[in-house]
């Protein structure tokens, strides 16, 4: 399980460390030590040419610690100072260690013709320049040093981050620096998984840098890299000695004239993780397509109103039905209309099981969000970034800038789970944790994908796995399959129900 911080958190677990004893020079001495140790296992430093670029912060000062490791194993070692002078008491520290060794130290200001030509015949460039911290835009004064750097055809490895991209929200200063490599120091930073960020990152390596294991319990991390192992080992196998009703029973409150492929798909999700009893309350019209891609599923027709829309007088009828089911979703290709409005309040009143709300069940939310705080149910809402911003009253850009913190008070706010979609979806939940996951691919942009999805999530609650468990679940292995399938059938020609075939591949492997 690999931990996420922000950056105010990782200020807060530095502190803690330096209050527990491992002050911040050491802790720069070992981020130092680390980062050179993981350059020397990916290149061959000796009597190689390694251009060091420090900027004024503690970034700078884990800089000089590189640059005085590679010295030490033989590398020709260029330190150029990107600004002015470190102004932390424990850059000056690891500036004046490395002096006294007499490596070679260039002002970029003072010969930028000379600094140059490092960089350009440099073997690897390690970027220091800018840390965590960094926001805005790159000074004028240094945008020729970033144009140097990333038209050096040497690798680049950054330190903590990307100089130039932001570890808050995941946003891009113009001119930042493309890493080969970027060295995480002790966890990932939240903004860095996010795109644009992600795409400037290379590959990613995480390493310790001392501070002591039991900080963990005064200093939460504040998210989760989801993982592998977290998915399988939540995942029970099926006992031999089991029946459908040991699988659980879900309504799906779907579909509606136009969109009967909302119903199908996330009926389909549903039924693919293994849910043992589906039923599919849905006009007649959606019930027959349905019936046709997935016989297995039971139906509940709806009556519908002189506009097409559900009639009031189905609710009595699916508040009783719903006393028997173990999870509830409600929202794929509905529609909104006030009487779907007064069906979704009924049930978080009336319903103890978990309930999901998808698409159109949240946008009847939009105007009416206070009833969440009604709900006597678990709810878990699964809003892309534009329901996210109509529900915040944001726009999306305003939401990507703040995506975390605005997250977590909603949860928090309204006591639910929220399935984030986006290109890196983001699972969060009441109490401020949240879960961030990596699988994947821009195949998912397509109608459709989501209603797979919800269906995945509910089928899971529906087998009674814990709703936070259920999410994490269904969003790594959606876009797991995601990923087969579209080194099968390409990102341009896959399908969302394709993805159902590489879901089940998955399971195999698993032996699930």
């Amino acid at each position: 399980m690999t931990g996420i911080v922000t950056v105010q958190r990782m200020k807060e677990i530095e502190k803690a460390s330096n209050d527990a004893g491992i002050d911040y020079l050491r802790l720069m001495e070992n981020a130092g030590s680390a980062a050179a140790a993981f350059i020397r296992k990916k290149a061959d430093i000796r009597g190689r040419n390694c251009v060091v670029i420090a900027g004024k912060g503690n970034n700078g000062g884990d800089a000089f610690v590189v640059a005085r490791k590679l010295f030490e194993r033989e590398g020709i070692i260029s330190v150029i100072l990107a600004s002015s002078l470190p102004t932390t008491p424990e850059s000056k520290e690891m500036l004046d260690q490395l002096l006294r060794l007499g490596v070679e130290v260039l002002p970029f200001g003072s010969d930028e013709t000379t600094v140059a030509q490092k960089i350009a015949v440099a073997d690897l460039i390690v970027d220091g320049i800018f840390g965590t911290g960094f926001c805005g835009e790159i000074p004028a004064d240094l945008r020729p040093l970033f144009e140097q750097i990333n038209q050096a055809v040497s690798a680049i490895f950054c330190l903590d981050i990307p100089s130039g991209v932001s570890a808050l929200d995941g946003t891009v200063a113009e001119g930042a620096v493309h890493g080969d490599f970027t060295i995480a120091f002790h966890q990932v930073k939240a903004g860095m998984l996010y795109y644009p960020a992600k795409q400037y990152l290379g590959e990613l390596f995480v390493t310790s840098i001392g501070i002591p294991e039991d900080l963990g319990e005064k200093v939460l991390e504040d998210g989760i890299l989801i993982e592998e192992e977290d998915v399988f080992s939540a995942l029970p196998k099926r006992e031999e000695n089991s029946h459908k009703g040991d699988y659980g029973r879900l309504l799906h409150i779907c579909g509606s004239t136009g969109f009967s492929g909302a119903a199908v798909l996330s009926a389909l999700g549903a039924a693919r993780v293994g849910t043992g009893l589906l039923t599919v309350a849905a006009p007649a019209s959606v019930l027959v397509p349905l019936t046709v891609r997935l016989p297995e599923a039971m139906t509940l027709p709806f009556s519908l109103d002189t506009d097409g829309a559900m009639h009031s007088n189905n609710i009595p009828r699916i508040l009783e039905v719903l006393k028997k089911e173990n999870a509830c979703l409600i929202g794929c290709g509905i529609g909104k209309k006030d009487t779907l409005f007064s069906l979704l309040e009924q049930i978080l009143q009336n319903t103890p099981c978990p309930v999901i709300i998808d698409a159109d069940g949240i946008n009847n939310l939009c105007s009416r969000i206070e009833i969440l705080h009604q709900a006597k149910c678990p709810v878990i809402l699964t809003p892309h970034m534009g329901e996210m911003a109509r529900l915040l009253g944001v726009t999306i850009t305003e939401l990507r800038k703040n995506r975390i913190e605005k997250l977590k008070d909603f949860s928090q706010k309204y006591h639910v789970i929220v399935v984030l979609k986006d290109s890196v979806t983001t699972i969060f939940e009441p109490g401020g944790t949240f879960f961030v996951n990596q699988t994947g691919n821009a195949g998912l942009a397509k109608g459709g994908s989501g209603d797979l999805l919800a269906g995945m999530i509910a089928g899971f609650c529906a087998q009674g796995i814990a709703p936070l468990k259920s999410a994490v679940c269904a969003v790594y292995l959606h876009g797991l399959a995601a990923d087969l399938c579209a080194a099968r059938l390409s990102q341009y020609s896959m399908l969302p129900s394709d993805i159902l075939v590489d879901l089940s591949r998955i399971f195999v492997e698993h032996s699930l």
